[in-house]
């Protein structure tokens, strides 16, 4: 009776474990503030309730994992206009979150939570291929604008458009992109590649994205692979399983992605449990830095060996 609860136990640990692994957690930060410092800047105390915090925790959560699909540097101003483009749809890509508590800050007046929160990084990673990513690694994909009765203000907003997908206008293109303002609808159609894409809406972001997000989703370009560093992860220390089983969620949220963080082996003794990890991520320095805060008062110990070359 006793082997068959033991089985029964172990059976169930392993379910929990792999139904972790098929989710993308990520630990987020934001800050609150309860009240406002005489004199100080509104702005810089925008966020000023505990729901705030936790919709700009998403935000984050969901913009680091876009990074980490994307996988090679973008410059600071498409990052903007990245975060700008998921901030108001961020809580789409959330399966989940749990909540992990908040310090005061030491300004007196903010307060820092602290959200585990599973990012839908299959959705996320398509929204990130129709916005030209994946295309556009090494050069901007270059088309030949034909607009009609464009107004001076619109110009503004294409060029933030141009830098959130990639893009440059040159005339010598053979990739055309007509568009018409067409009372309060713009007409935008995509021409020489293929089928003409078309779209209309009385909205330019929507009309723009529907028109490029299908020539990019079209593309059989591969997702670029960064240089990734893998190595063997081994903690001690932990009292009970469940406390493996949480921290995998934290670490897989550290390296971005499941699969950059794979659990090996959990080795259950009479006074501790230990266990270990095959790791593979673009940044492991950042990682150890994290896993050494975490370990930090709460008992364990570690110990990571990098992969042969």
């Amino acid at each position: 009776m006793m082997k068959q609860k033991l089985v029964l136990v172990g059976l169930a640990f392993a379910a929990v474990l792999m139904f972790s692994s098929l989710v993308q957690a990520r630990v987020a930060q934001s800050v609150w503030y309860e009240s406002v410092p005489e004199g100080a800047e509104e702005a810089a105390y925008s966020v000023r309730s505990r729901s705030g915090a936790l919709q700009a925790a998403f935000v984050n959560a969901v913009f680091d994992e876009s990074l980490e699909i994307i996988g090679y540097p973008i410059t600071d101003v498409r990052k903007e206009e990245l975060r700008k483009f998921l901030a108001p749809k961020a809580k789409a890509y959330v399966l989940s979150y749990r909540e992990l508590g908040s310090t005061h800050m030491a300004d007196g007046y903010g307060q820092e939570m602290s959200v585990e929160v599973s990012v839908n990084s299959s959705s996320l990673r398509s929204v990130i291929k129709r916005l030209g990513f994946f295309k556009t690694r090494t050069a901007p994909v270059v088309y030949n604008p034909q607009y009609s009765g464009v107004q001076d203000a619109t110009w503004e907003k294409l060029g933030r458009l141009h830098q959130l997908y990639g893009l440059r206008p040159d005339h010598n293109s053979s990739l055309i992109l007509v568009m018409n303002p067409v009372g309060d609808t713009w007409e935008l159609s995509l021409q020489g590649e293929g089928a003409p894409i078309a779209a209309q809406s009385k909205n330019l972001d929507d009309a723009w994205h529907s028109v490029w997000g299908q020539y990019f989703s079209q593309s059989t370009s591969p997702q670029p692979m960064a240089n990734t560093s893998k190595g063997v992860l081994q903690v001690r220390g932990w009292l009970f399983p469940d406390g493996v089983e949480a921290f995998d969620r934290v670490l897989r949220g550290w390296v971005g992605s499941a699969s950059g963080a794979r659990l090996e082996a959990v080795v259950i003794q009479a006074d501790s449990v230990s266990a270990r990890w095959v790791v593979q991520t673009k940044n492991i320095d950042q990682v150890l830095t994290k896993l050494s805060e975490y370990v930090n008062g709460r008992g364990l110990t570690y110990e990571f060996q990098p992969a042969a070359e």
